[in-house]
């Protein structure tokens, strides 16, 4: 009969409380990795927008694509138009049938000339502000022009010696003015360094681990899977929140917030995906290498 003794008991009774510190500090880090790791990627696809001036042209684009951002734009235009007019006569060509004026302007505004012109505009504009280039002056006529050109579409009655104008875009940083560019430099490096911290926390994570390789890839699968479900249940909540922030112009909020966090989603839902492919694989192979009693 084998009988253990008590520095075989001892032994044992050690070892399975240190594979119980390494389980729980695996865990614990695994699931620390999936947080920078998500928040990296959601890090990542907001500084993706304004990351530099192709990416400012490339945002503004987009965000004149979207009907519901157009139509505010649009009414912003109208505004400012009406507030440079010259006299009453002009003010009163902007307040007649302004929904059919706005309208007008809207769709003058998905022009890709125009949208394209737009994006050159927030180009020099970034340039100048963040990248410190030279102060500019940027002709902003061409909406204004545009802007005319639909109202006069709309209401072709509008005598044509009434052109109200914008005057041109004085772009320029003050001395004492922030700099934008360090910060925007500090929060690239940033969402990169929470990305390589999640990495870094889930190679840290799998070798702690006292299980199989198999288990291994299993628990990483999951972790992946879940932070990637949870982060994606936290954009989609925020998406339908935001509109919800304010009464005023909520369609745009809510095509502003649907932009933004479309790239969002799309990241999240393939971290979910790969978790669950890596997760399947590692049971799958899991079962097939554990041997089965008769």
């Amino acid at each position: 009969m084998n009988e253990s003794s008590p520095l075989t008991d001892s032994n044992e009774i050690t070892t399975e409380s240190q594979h119980r510190v390494r389980r729980t500090f695996a865990t614990i880090l695994g699931g620390l990795g999936i947080v920078f790791l998500g928040l990296g990627l959601i890090s990542l696809v907001l500084m993706s927008f304004v990351s530099s001036p192709t990416a400012a042209k490339s945002t503004i684009k987009s965000a004149l694509n979207q009907p519901d951002v157009r139509d505010v734009i649009a009414d912003k235009l109208i505004e400012k138009l009406q507030d440079s007019a010259d006299n009453d006569t002009e003010k009163l060509v902007f307040s007649v049938a302004r929904p059919l004026i706005v309208s007008a302007v809207k769709e003058k505004l998905a022009d890709p000339d125009l949208i394209n012109f737009a994006g050159e505009v927030a180009a020099t504009v970034y340039a100048v502000y963040i990248e410190n280039a030279p102060a500019a002056s940027v002709d902003i006529s061409k909406f204004s022009d545009a802007t005319i050109a639909a109202i006069r579409a709309a209401d072709p009655s509008i005598p044509t010696d009434q052109n109200p104008t914008m005057d041109p875009l004085k772009v320029e940083r003050k001395p004492g003015d922030t700099d934008i560019k360090s910060i925007r430099d500090m929060a690239q490096r940033g969402s990169w360094l929470f990305v390589i911290i999640g990495l870094l926390l889930q190679v840290a994570a799998w070798f702690l681990s006292v299980a199989t390789q198999l288990q291994r890839t299993l628990r990483l699968g999951i972790r992946l899977f879940a932070g990637g479900a949870i982060f994606l249940g936290i954009v989609l909540i925020a998406r339908g929140r935001i509109p919800q922030s304010s009464t005023d112009n909520k369609a745009a909020l809510t095509a502003a917030a649907q932009f933004i966090t479309d790239p969002m989603v799309t990241r999240f839902i393939v971290l979910t995906v790969l978790g669950a492919v890596v997760g399947i694989t590692g049971f799958v192979m899991n079962r097939k290498a554990t041997p089965t009693v008769s």
